[in-house]
């Protein structure tokens, strides 16, 4: 009789995003995960727009329905930046939320556009604006349109390049960190 060879399920990464671009761009580090050979499965929800404490709160419901079924290891939510000042003096506590619903906030800075940005060669420490970020986008990037696919961001970027961009972003840098996508630092002899 033939064993049947077991496989070992994948680590499961909860990554809770506002919408279709962040899901795009979640799903991209999938394939850079699946690229470095990472046994990881992002299970990435949209949150469906609105403010920062919206989405985590979707987030907070969409664990609750469904990390009973299986083992979810981090669970992250990923947000811009720029919003959290406007939801804060809106009364809205996104940090609070997520802090009660087990979740690690990371940013993007100011937000999605302005990390796409970052992630072209000589880019990486511009820092930009929210206003700014489309069009600084646009100017090196023309045909980028909202939201863009995964296929796209692929076709666009590497891992090298997020790499690059995470040297000067602390909050990418911890989400490398978490997917294990860090890059090997050699041991001085």
């Amino acid at each position: 009789m033939r064993r049947r060879r077991t496989v070992e399920p994948r680590r499961v990464i909860f990554i809770g995003v506002e919408g279709e671009s962040d899901r795009a761009f979640a799903q991209f580090l999938q394939r850079c995960c699946d690229g470095e050979g990472r046994h990881l499965h992002l299970d990435i929800k949209p949150g469906g727009g609105g403010d920062s404490v919206t989405v985590v709160e979707e987030a907070g419901r969409y664990l609750a329905r469904h990390s009973a079924k299986r083992d979810i290891g981090d669970k992250l939510v990923l947000l811009d930046r720029d919003r959290i000042k406007q939801d804060l003096e809106a009364g809205r506590d996104a940090r609070a939320v997520a802090s009660g619903r087990n979740l690690k906030m990371l940013f993007q800075d100011p937000n999605l556009e302005g990390l796409l940005f970052r992630l072209h060669p000589g880019r990486e420490q511009r820092r930009i604006t929210a206003g700014d970020a489309m069009a600084e986008l646009r100017r090196v990037w023309p045909e980028y349109r909202k939201p863009p696919t995964a296929d796209q961001l692929s076709g666009r970027f590497t891992l090298s390049d997020v790499r690059r961009a995470a040297r000067h972003d602390r909050e990418l840098q911890k989400l490398l960190e978490i997917l294990g996508l860090e890059p090997h630092r050699k041991t001085r002899k």
